[in-house]
């Protein structure tokens, strides 16, 4: 936003006027020759009407640069999903509104696969989309495909839940056999629990890796 030397000493003029400060300030550009125009004299504490023309013209612009950044953000928001999901994004103490769902974070203590655990609602309805879901990332990306459009038996929204349960299941076959381990004494089945142990990680990790793929893929 350009302001020009007189907009700039009407400004000037006016917060000295404000301030009860009586002198006043011209600009090299500004000062009168004998050739100028009439101007308007001003006594102490008063404001000329070129003073109120030219903060007129700063106000203007101001609120032209306002509404360049509101359209801006419009315009933002429909080329970029991620600036979209952050206007319409509602935090809340126990999880996130976006849109028409939410994700509530949940606990129980006596869960294996982790005691955390995240559950899906139609904030307009109350009607829960899903229940007992292990990852954020699951429920994330599920939440954004139905704000897309699409529906919860879609192919996308039942691969990221077959993907969360897979990764729920392994984890606990992970944590069931590093229990084993603790308390086995036969070293040829500590070898076999450490086996499983590590395959069970290595599906959980895999399962994991393709529901953050499945989420990238989505957006």
């Amino acid at each position: 936003m350009a302001v020009t030397p007189e907009e700039r000493d009407a400004m000037l003029r006016l917060r000295n006027i404000m301030e009860g400060r009586n002198d006043t300030y011209m600009s090299t550009g500004a000062q009168l020759t004998e050739s100028s125009h009439a101007v308007e004299l001003a006594g102490p504490g008063q404001v000329t009407s070129a003073d109120v023309d030219a903060m007129a013209s700063v106000l203007n612009k101001l609120n032209n640069l306002s509404n360049h950044v509101v359209d801006d953000m419009i315009t933002e928001s429909a080329q970029n999903p991620s600036v979209s999901e952050a206007l319409v994004t509602e935090r809340m103490h126990n999880g996130i509104k976006v849109g028409r769902y939410q994700i509530l974070v949940k606990e129980d203590l006596s869960r294996i696969a982790g005691k955390q655990f995240y559950s899906i609602y139609n904030s307009l309805t109350n009607d829960t989309i899903a229940d007992d879901i292990s990852l954020y990332e699951t429920a994330l990306a599920v939440l954004r495909l139905l704000n897309s459009g699409k529906f919860v038996n879609c192919s996308e929204v039942r691969t990221l839940f077959e993907q969360d349960d897979a990764y729920t299941s392994h984890k606990v076959d992970a944590i069931t056999y590093k229990r084993r381990l603790l308390t086995v004494k036969d070293e040829s089945k500590r070898d076999i629990y450490e086996s499983r142990l590590q395959a069970s990680m290595d599906r959980c990790m895999t399962a994991k890796k393709t529901i953050k793929m499945l989420a990238s893929n989505g957006r």
